[in-house]
């Protein structure tokens, strides 16, 4: 789907790509940061993160649709990856926004939890580069 010419998952995938990260940086360093500055940031940072990453996500649900049309199998094989990959990266960060909703704003996060962000980061990142090669393997289109 497309907003004024452009492709609309694609400019919304860059605000869960930038807050979630934000997010996770802020936790890590909160103790040395003002207290509860850090906390309230970086909930805010992870509730816009995470309800853009939900629009980027239906939106790239009509992409994935229009891939199948296509019927290029290895983009359509890429698409469906990034969908599974940043599908469940989004469902654990959507989890995380959960439990720190639950206890907001005396949100603390020990090692295990900075640790299981961290590899949902690493998912995240890991399906971006299945994303980039859908855009990247697209015949080339004459203005």
């Amino acid at each position: 789907m497309r907003l004024l010419g452009h492709p609309v998952h694609v400019m919304l995938v860059h605000f869960p790509v930038a807050l979630w990260p934000a997010h996770a940086g802020l936790q890590l360093f909160a103790s040395r940061l003002p207290a509860g500055a850090a906390v309230t940031v970086g909930f805010w940072l992870l509730a816009a993160g995470t309800a853009l990453g939900w629009l980027a996500a239906i939106f790239g649900l009509t992409d994935l649709a229009d891939l199948w049309a296509e019927n290029d199998p290895s983009r359509l094989t890429a698409g469906i990856v990034h969908a599974l990959v940043n599908g469940t990266a989004l469902l654990g960060f959507t989890a995380i926004l959960v439990l720190e909703y639950r206890v907001y704003p005396t949100i603390q996060h020990g090692a295990a939890f900075l640790a299981a962000e961290a590899v949902l980061l690493a998912a995240m990142f890991a399906g971006n580069y299945f994303g980039g090669a859908v855009i990247w393997r697209q015949p080339s289109r004459a203005p």
